[in-house]
């Protein structure tokens, strides 16, 4: 039977997040509100696109669709046209219609405060849903993307096994997860990886993390090659890849290669040709070199 991973004390790790987050945190608009409404406006806004482009539109979204009902009493056309600023407005528009005729049907509108209802709903994965779990309805559920599973990676480097899982990780979180201030704690730690535990460039002197951090008190030459097992480009790809939203059968497609053969890159069990990295570098919009 596997052992847990050895973890430092939540205090350790959750004090200093929180710490960080008292004067750090990005001020966005969704961030001032507790309504499951709101915080589910803020995903579909959020998908593929930035926060700051994000940021632009969300009240002026709130204010043409301030309701479920308003949503689903809309024409397509319409819930295309408010998307039309973010881009990928059809995709986000069906999406949105979908999944507000899914909740009007089931639950009268209403938005449901627990994960097993969450992620039945059309459109809605673990993250969105833990997201709306923690923000829109206080229930304290530690909230996993890419920049918070890169800061996981590197801050328990030694201490997890080679290619974690992602239920592992999930399990991770949620011990380290604070009994107070859940939704700050989140917060900076979505900031945190995305302004300073950075996949390119992290910003290791300025991370309140980094004295219980492997991978800050490792070198960079020993680092960059051999964290969990993984060669450079397992590492890389896996990373960029979940940063994108992308899946690996979607990233295959987008590259027409197999997803076996992404696979085993992300795996370390190839090492990729020239050409497939360009392919993969292209879809991802990166360097090859990046990858």
């Amino acid at each position: 039977m596997s052992s847990k991973p050895a973890l430092p004390e939540n205090s350790s790790f959750a004090s200093l997040v929180l710490e960080w987050a008292a004067t750090n945190l990005s001020d966005f608009p969704w961030r001032a509100s507790r309504s499951a409404y709101h915080v589910l406006v803020a995903e579909l806004l959020l998908k593929r696109t930035t926060a700051t482009a994000a940021a632009r539109h969300y009240r002026d979204f709130l204010s043409r669709f301030p309701t479920l009902d308003s949503i689903a009493a809309a024409s397509e056309g319409e819930v295309v046209q408010a998307f039309a600023v973010v881009g990928l407005q059809r995709q986000r528009a069906r999406a949105m219609k979908r999944l507000a005729g899914w909740l009007l049907s089931r639950y009268g509108g209403s938005i449901p405060g627990d994960l097993g209802s969450l992620i039945e709903v059309p459109g809605l994965g673990n993250y969105s849903a833990a997201a709306i779990l923690s923000f829109g309805h206080g229930v304290p559920i530690a909230i996993v993307d890419a920049n918070v599973e890169r800061i996981l990676l590197r801050v328990f480097g030694s201490s997890l096994p080679p290619h974690p899982s992602q239920a592992l990780l999930n399990e991770v979180a949620q011990r380290l997860l604070p009994g107070d201030e859940h939704q700050n704690y989140n917060y900076g730690l979505l900031d945190l990886g995305r302004l300073v535990c950075r996949y390119v460039a992290p910003r290791c002197g300025e991370c309140p993390l980094n004295l219980i951090c492997d991978y800050a008190r490792v070198g960079a030459d020993a680092r960059e090659g051999t964290q969990h097992g993984m060669t450079t480009h397992a590492r890389k790809l896996r990373m960029i890849r979940r940063e994108r939203g992308l899946s690996q059968k979607r990233l295959a497609e987008m590259a027409r290669m197999s997803k076996r053969t992404v696979g085993h890159i992300e795996s370390g069990r190839t090492s990729p040709r020239r050409e497939t990295l360009e392919k993969l570098a292209w879809v991802l919009q990166v360097r090859p070199k990046d990858l």
